[in-house]
């Protein structure tokens, strides 16, 4: 009797821990009002950590279906403006999903830092959660030598400095 009731709380452990990074069917979240926008950012944010907690991999249909929704909700929600200039998204520019991983990033920051509202900032604060993350992924081959650059001194320590040469001047 107690090794039934330790293997069952073991099995409602497994069962939960495994749904935390289930995401909801992404393709049936109605977006067609104004209010829809706000109540769904948290799942906005799960959708952000599934992005970050997987790896790159093109040929993964549900890591392109989560990067879909991301991109719909960040091109129509009234709450925020994503501003995307062609000086940060040149790093990013040779490969799809390292750009939807920027633009993951930048969401992520956007909604767990409400109070900022500098670009600036948001920049920073993005290229902090997404080069730690890019750095992990094995393939690299796509990378532009303007990327290996913003990595290095994201490592370095540099990142602000490098950004304020970069983009902001």
């Amino acid at each position: 009797m107690k090794n039934s009731v330790f293997f069952s709380f073991f099995f409602l452990i497994a069962i939960g821990s495994s749904s935390a990074q289930e995401l909801p069917n992404l393709k049936h979240i109605k977006l067609t009002k104004k209010v829809h926008y706000k109540e769904i950012e948290p799942v906005v944010l799960k959708v952000t950590d599934y992005l970050f907690a997987t790896p790159i991999n093109h040929k993964n249909a549900y890591r392109k279906e989560a990067g879909q929704f991301l991109l719909r909700w960040m091109n129509d929600t009234p709450f925020d403006t994503f501003v995307l200039e062609e000086k940060e998204t040149n790093f990013f520019n040779t490969d799809t999903e390292l750009m939807m991983m920027y633009m993951a990033a930048l969401t992520k920051f956007a909604l767990e830092n409400k109070l900022i509202t500098n670009q600036k900032e948001k920049i920073l604060g993005a290229m902090q959660l997404v080069l730690p993350y890019l750095d992990k992924q094995e393939n690299k081959k796509t990378w532009s030598k303007e990327l290996w650059q913003l990595v290095d001194s994201y490592k370095t320590g540099k990142l602000e400095t490098f950004l304020k040469q970069d983009i902001y001047e």
